[in-house]
């Protein structure tokens, strides 16, 4: 069984870009491996901009995105962005913003 998660970057105009994360999507994991090798909005961005993800490497930090990964979702504020994660069954939802990662049980 997965743990699936959301993760996103919020936006400069109040929004957010998502991702969905089907494996490993709980903090022991997910939670480490985003705080250790996407410690940046720079780092976050890129890992969402490449879309739905299959999973990410403990070891390395390596993104596997799915082979038709849909591009990330654009969402206009934070209710929309937890319909989203909760829309994707994801157990967790991380957020880059201001300068680290948050993560909320959903």
């Amino acid at each position: 069984m997965s743990t699936r998660a959301t993760i996103a970057c919020a936006n400069s105009d109040g929004g957010y870009q998502a991702a969905y994360l089907h494996f490993d999507g709980y903090p022991e994991h997910a939670g480490v491996v985003l705080n250790q090798w996407y410690n940046s909005i720079e780092k976050a961005s890129a890992l969402i901009a490449g879309g739905e993800l299959r999973s990410l490497n403990a070891s390395d930090g390596a993104p596997e995105y799915f082979p038709r990964a849909r591009l990330p979702k654009h969402l206009c504020d934070r209710a929309s962005l937890v319909t989203f994660a909760r829309n994707c069954d994801a157990n967790y939802l991380y957020v880059f913003e201001d300068g680290h990662w948050h993560c909320q049980k959903i």
